[in-house]
């Protein structure tokens, strides 16, 4: 009986004791969620605070990217561009908290009140992209010209295309800035058609004069009219490599006409013998 009653006691202390447990386990829980709740509110509040100096970047930022324009409409870039002004407003965009994630929220959770942020970081990353797209164009343009454009503002700047020009090239360009409407897409406009114009020239003149001599002898499409007409067109090509280029050819089919008055050329059609 003593037993019976020892082994009872027994039992009732570890009854207790798992009570006592499990009450400890379910403070501790309550405790955590306490200091969860507390943190996410934490969190929730840090985010409505963030809202006002969110704010006062962008319009910062706003400012500092019209910085990199000649004027209030944002066409034409400013010159020489400031590398590393830019790397900083495009990290400072980048690092803009506008999303529920930066602040560990919940979509639902997140204050409608950051709309205002949303939108001017979305206005600023377009307006970078728009810059960087016109500093690209400018580049390209730049890379086929022997000078770049001193005033790139001019509608009729004095450019000269270099070697490596082309109809295709310059076309590609075109295809890209057609893409906005405004002051400097007409500017770039124009400085295009005076690269085409100039490509053209160049490519037509040298058409003529390689059609006048094949294989070191003149061809029937050699006329004196054709050959005067070649050396008039010469000057409008700017670029001095390549006129000097088509100069050196026109030199040697008048080094061939001579000849040929003199009955000493072969022509492509017939051989002209000195007269006796």
């Amino acid at each position: 009986m003593v037993k019976f009653e020892g082994f009872g006691r027994d039992k009732a202390k570890r009854f207790i004791y798992i009570i006592v447990i499990i009450g400890s386990i379910s403070v501790c829980i309550l405790g955590i969620r306490s200091n969860i709740n507390k943190e996410y509110q934490r969190k929730v509040d840090y985010a409505k605070s963030t809202i006002k100096s969110e704010s006062a970047k962008i319009k910062r930022l706003d400012k500092q990217v019209k910085q990199l324009y000649r004027e209030d409409q944002e066409d034409f870039l400013m010159e020489p561009i400031d590398e590393e002004k830019l790397k900083s407003i495009e990290r400072d965009i980048r690092t803009l908290k506008k999303e529920a994630v930066d602040f560990g929220l919940k979509d639902e959770d997140f204050s409608s009140n950051f709309v205002e942020v949303i939108q001017g970081e979305k206005e600023l990353s377009t307006k970078i992209e728009d810059f960087n797209r016109k500093r690209t164009i400018q580049k390209q343009i730049s890379e086929l010209l022997v000078k770049a454009p001193v005033d790139w503002t001019a509608n009729s700047p004095n450019i000269v295309i270099n070697e490596t020009a082309s109809t295709a090239t310059i076309s590609q360009i075109r295809n890209e800035v057609s893409k906005s409407e405004n002051n400097w897409t007409k500017a770039m406009s124009a400085l295009l058609d005076e690269m085409d114009t100039q490509v053209k020239q160049y490519t037509e003149l040298r058409r003529t004069i390689e059609a006048m001599i094949q294989d070191g002898a003149l061809t029937s499409s050699m006329t004196v009219e054709t050959f005067f007409l070649a050396i008039s067109q010469l000057e409008l090509v700017k670029n001095e490599t390549l006129r000097q280029e088509l100069a050196n050819q026109l030199d040697i089919i008048d080094s061939l006409l001579k000849k040929q008055a003199l009955g000493e050329v072969v022509t492509n059609q017939e051989e002209v013998l000195p007269s006796e």
